[in-house]
């Protein structure tokens, strides 16, 4: 029984394994969330080593075993390699490449989720400063993705201008009727977030908007997606070292 799998996937985390080998996490539109095995890769002669590195979208030939896939061959198809001239992309790019391991599963198919995170990538490469507005539409269409993401209009539930956003709830509400986990949004932090969510990803990609505007949202999008993923990747707490004033 031929047990031999070929799949294109995004590297989102390596691990060291001994003194040649990697563990590698990376995501598969047909896979999900997969684990492999890469022998000898941390030698710069093996011919994978170059398949094999972080945010490497790589043509994958795997050994299925039990419970992780064993490389047979990598072959990189797009490595981000200019990510690489800035640090601050870097953080970016690893950021978002850990946040699709956490809304990714083994066995259930990633296609969207995948594509999304590739397609930020590539704007990231295009917009290297513009990383937080690109941070802030990542975590938000990854929550509609993943069918989490927050109701956002202009009323309450019970016709009154909306004030807040329930982190709790998903959606906007009045003063009357915020929550404990309600955080108060201007009209113009709202049209934002709508815009993000209702528009084609492709306007959303490349849309610019107020610094300030997106500094105050940022915060906000981090807390919901905290909140309905049940935490945030570590990769956060690097990138900060970078944008946080």
């Amino acid at each position: 029984m031929d047990n031999t799998v070929k799949t294109r996937a995004l590297v989102v985390r390596t691990a060291n394994s001994g003194d040649n080998d990697k563990v590698l996490t990376a995501v598969s539109p047909e896979l999900g969330k997969i684990s492999i095995i890469a022998k000898g890769v941390k030698s710069l002669k093996n011919k994978n080593s170059s398949g094999c590195g972080l945010l490497c979208l790589s043509d994958f030939v795997l050994k299925e075993g039990r419970g992780m896939y064993s490389l047979m061959s990598a072959d990189c198809a797009e490595g981000f390699y200019h990510l690489r001239d800035r640090a601050e992309s870097v953080a970016y790019g690893a950021y978002f490449g850990s946040l699709l391991e956490s809304g990714t599963e083994p066995g259930i198919p990633a296609a969207e989720e995948l594509r999304l995170c590739l397609n930020t990538l590539f704007a990231l490469t295009k917009r290297p400063e513009d990383g937080e507005t690109l941070k802030l539409v990542y975590e938000l269409r990854l929550a509609e993705v993943l069918g989490l993401a927050p109701y956002i209009s202009e009323e309450c539930q019970c016709g009154a201008p909306a004030t807040h956003l329930s982190i709790s709830e998903g959606e906007t509400c009045c003063f009357a009727h915020k929550d404990p986990s309600a955080v108060e949004l201007s009209r113009d932090e709202m049209t934002v977030l709508d815009f993000i969510l209702t528009s084609e990803l492709k306007d959303t990609l490349f849309f610019k908007s107020p610094p300030a505007l997106i500094s105050r949202l940022g915060p906000v999008s981090e807390k919901y997606l905290e909140y309905h993923l049940g935490r945030l990747p570590k990769t956060l707490e690097y990138l900060k070292k970078f944008t946080v004033r």
